[in-house]
């Protein structure tokens, strides 16, 4: 799937449409600048809301927004007339050559996702995405939200729900994610507040966690972000930075570092240890920082993003080289558009790596080469081939690499 590199791909018509034949040239030309930095606003502050999901969950928010795009202002008691529904549906054929074990090949129905937003009123918008990923995902709700916010009134937001935090932005022209998402991607229940002022956008946001510091279950957790993206004539570039007080919440490294402290908590029952002198739960948190950048020029873009933890974990939750580990992970790729046979069609290559990330059982360096093409209209076929690199013995690891190829078919609706 192509990557959602230019903000205005998600233009949204806010304004009320009135009678041309009434108006004068000036009066018409008011409104349509209006129209504009309303438009503006509202897109700024939908990239703001979006930094930190992965790529499909972005994919069906833009199919969403654009099929509303035509609806026109909300109408008092009719808000059944501006329910939308939106489809994603992957389908990946793949072969895998491990660093380690067998080599594997498998079909695979890799992604269902079903989206609906209702727009209550100018101010009040829900949505709900339900998701499935074969082997992984069981049929769940994967975000559900109420957002407050009304760019003609107001550049301020609000969104409340099961969603994304804004921590990172994860984009990519390939059909894997990258490894910053696998550290640094979070779903929580939050609260998120933020704003729009020209090119800038930002928010704060707070959540509980999954993670309980010291047993305690409270509203402990929250980042913050801010964003610049600016577009002119064929070109864009956007810049990000965030925080996260507490990484280890992160939806990977959550399962990891519970699992981790599990196992040492039984592994010292067994050796005679007083179950009481040790607890599963974490005793602090560890933060992690993130810096992404983008740029579109004609048909070239480039996109880079560092994610890293702001210091080590204790070594129970995380561990690299016998000490407690700092993970960090990166993405430089590159892409290019051109037409084939009418259709748009994209090529990339990226470069990827982490540190101290073994025990996440991510790879230390990979190399990725893809090319997507639309074959019919939402509808998308793309290939990908990727060389992973393990860590060397040294640090725990095999110091093998390994290949992967898949070819994904894809349709939006």
């Amino acid at each position: 799937m192509r990557a959602r590199t230019l903000p205005a791909a998600i233009a949204l018509a806010l304004a009320a449409q009135a009678s041309a034949s009434a108006d004068s040239i000036e009066a018409r030309l008011a409104r349509s600048e209006a129209q504009n930095r309303a438009q503006e606003a509202t897109i700024a502050e939908q990239e703001a809301r979006l930094e930190g999901t992965p790529k499909r969950v972005k994919t069906l928010e833009d199919d969403l927004e654009q099929k509303r795009a035509g609806a026109g202002e909300v109408e008092t008691g009719a808000w059944y007339r501006h329910i939308e529904i939106a489809g994603l549906i992957e389908v990946e054929a793949g072969y895998v050559s491990p660093s380690e074990g067998d080599s594997e090949s498998d079909v695979r129905l890799a992604t269902v996702e079903l989206g609906i937003t209702a727009q209550v009123a100018n101010w009040v918008k829900a949505g709900v995405s339900l998701l499935y990923e074969q082997d992984e995902t069981d049929l769940e709700v994967d975000v559900a939200y109420i957002t407050l916010a009304n760019p003609e009134a107001t550049p301020v937001f609000l969104t409340a729900g099961q969603i994304y935090v804004p921590f990172g932005a994860y984009e990519t022209n390939l059909v894997s994610d990258p490894l910053t998402l696998e550290i640094g991607e979070t779903r929580e229940n939050a609260i998120q507040l933020g704003g729009v002022l020209g090119d800038f956008s930002g928010s704060a946001y707070l959540f509980s966690g999954d993670n309980k510091v010291n047993g305690k279950n409270q509203i402990g957790s929250w980042g913050a972000n801010l964003d610049y993206a600016h577009e002119e004539d064929d070109r864009a570039w956007v810049f990000g930075v965030g925080y996260l007080n507490d990484l280890g919440d992160s939806d990977t490294l959550q399962d990891a570092t519970n699992e981790n402290r599990v196992a040492v908590f039984e592994e010292a029952v067994e050796d005679g240890a007083d179950p009481g002198a040790f607890s599963v739960d974490p005793t602090d948190r560890t933060g992690g920082w993130t810096l992404n950048a983008s740029a579109t020029s004609g048909q070239f873009n480039v996109i880079g993003e560092y994610l890293a933890a702001t210091d080590t974990f204790d070594t129970d939750s995380l561990s690299f080289r016998g000490k407690g580990a700092k993970p960090s992970a990166w993405n430089i790729e590159a892409g290019f558009t051109f037409p084939v046979m009418g259709r748009e069609s994209v090529a990339a290559v990226a470069w990827q790596g982490t540190r101290e990330a073994l025990a996440l059982e991510l790879p230390k360096e990979r190399w990725l080469v893809g090319w997507s093409i639309e074959i019919f209209d939402r509808t998308s076929l793309a290939f990908e081939w990727a060389h992973e690199t393990d860590y060397g013995t040294s640090d725990g690891g095999t110091g093998n690499s390994g290949d992967s190829l898949i070819a994904q078919l894809a349709m939006e609706f």
